[in-house]
């Protein structure tokens, strides 16, 4: 799989996982995979992550704990921005905001994968992944 179809794989499962209030959902592990999931993680959206390894090899999957406020999910909404057949670029000062600053967009930049924010404060620009709130 490419990079856009690992990210839009593992935010269907997590969308898809919060509609019908699971616990957890388990992805791919890979390494953008496991950052978007570190920082899901950093930003409060999940409450841990779990290697899933099958006779002493590296690990295949993980598994994201998902966490829940009362009836809603912290994550209500994520979605891929950059398809396999339209990637979408920003520089920093052109980086947009999701509702006014509380949600996030998770980019690759020439630095690694990273939220919006921390692009900005970088002052470079990438790719745009995937938003969430």
């Amino acid at each position: 799989m490419t990079t856009n179809h690992m990210i839009s794989d593992m935010t269907s499962r997590i969308r898809n996982a919060i509609q019908v209030r699971q616990t957890s959902v388990t992805v791919y592990n890979t390494k953008i995979t496991k950052s978007i999931a570190d920082i899901l993680l950093s930003e409060g959206f999940i409450e841990t992550i779990i290697p899933i390894s099958e006779k002493n090899t590296k690990a295949k999957f993980i598994t994201l704990q998902l966490k829940y406020t009362g009836n809603t999910g912290c994550l209500t909404h994520i979605q891929p921005i950059s398809k396999p057949g339209v990637r979408i670029y920003s520089r920093a000062n052109e980086l947009p905001k999701v509702l006014g600053g509380l949600g996030i967009i998770i980019l690759s930049t020439s630095k690694g994968i990273m939220t919006d924010k921390k692009a900005r404060s970088f002052g470079i620009g990438g790719e745009l992944l995937c938003s969430m709130w």
